[in-house]
């Protein structure tokens, strides 16, 4: 199970990205992966000072990608 995020730069909010970061190898609950991701994404954002997390999901690593809307 991933947690895909949708991250963009802080300084340049429409350069976005999508990254994954594995949950669990052994689960396929979406509920464990939803009730692990608020650590997980503060973790990643403590790291990644640049950039700030606007989306996510839990998924397999087939899943579809997230997309950010500009309107």
């Amino acid at each position: 199970m991933d947690l895909v995020l949708l991250v963009c730069l802080i300084s340049s909010p429409q350069d976005c990205r999508e990254e994954r970061v594995a949950v669990s190898y052994q689960t396929t609950d979406s509920r464990a992966c939803m009730m692990a991701a608020v650590p997980i994404i503060a973790e990643w954002s403590g790291g990644h000072p640049e950039y700030q997390v606007n989306r996510w999901k839990c998924g397999d690593s087939g899943s579809s990608r997230l997309t950010r809307n500009f309107n």
